[in-house]
């Protein structure tokens, strides 16, 4: 075990210099009691982690973009390689970035898949299969994933309510690709926006306190 002068706290595992503070850690805390557990060197950098993803995220960006311009309509399978790739990074970052948080992590899917959907659409033409499909078949199964991790997990009413009611209004988006006509099968559309209307009044109606409180603590009211 080492001890940092600069942070005043022991730092367990294989450690040269302190996580918090970057310092080099040169002296050898006393262990009064002994640690019933095993000791397990502690490795991992979010830091470091997070600074590799984001480059390679951007690096693929950029190559993808750089291939379309050079290779449009030549060779369309290496594009949806490349919106593959850049698909499966932006996930990984979401899922590690939201990872103590399920709900927000949910959110933050649903939005990012729709966009990338929705661009990938535009960008091959427009055939209007992601407003009809792939928008509404997301919002729906993400609320019905919102909802399981709710209960399996058994989060506190404040680590998931404002994202359950952000959730339910996106799944709302479905009734403007109607009013729009984005769409040519309507039943995708309906579900998601019955689903989300069913949500919404339901958090409405039996935690509309907790929303009010929950949103007081995060304006700082």
């Amino acid at each position: 075990m080492r001890h940092c002068e600069h942070c005043r706290v022991d730092i367990k595992g294989d450690w040269d210099s302190c996580p918090l503070c970057q310092r080099s850690l040169d002296t050898e805390a006393e262990v009064t009691v002994p640690n019933p557990y095993p000791d397990i060197p502690l490795r991992f950098n979010k830091q470091y982690v997070m600074s590799l993803l984001t480059w390679l995220s951007l690096i693929l960006i950029v190559a993808y973009f750089v291939v379309d311009m050079l290779l449009r309509d030549k060779l369309e399978g290496l594009r949806l390689l490349l919106f593959g790739v850049m698909s499966m990074w932006l996930v990984v970052l979401i899922l590690i970035r939201k990872r103590r948080n399920i709900a927000k992590g949910i959110v933050y899917l649903i939005v990012s898949i729709s966009l990338l959907c929705v661009y990938w659409d535009y960008a091959t033409g427009w055939e209007g299969w992601s407003t009809t499909y792939v928008v509404p078949i997301v919002c729906s199964f993400a609320l019905v994933a919102l909802f399981i991790a709710v209960r399996v997990v058994r989060l506190s009413v404040g680590d998931y309510v404002l994202y359950l009611l952000a959730a339910a209004l996106i799944g709302l988006f479905p009734a403007l690709f109607l009013l729009l006509d984005w769409v040519t099968q309507p039943l995708p559309s309906w579900i998601s926006v019955g689903m989300s209307a069913a949500m919404l009044s339901l958090i409405l109606i039996f935690q509309g306190g907790d929303i009010w409180v929950e949103w007081q603590k995060r304006m700082n009211i």
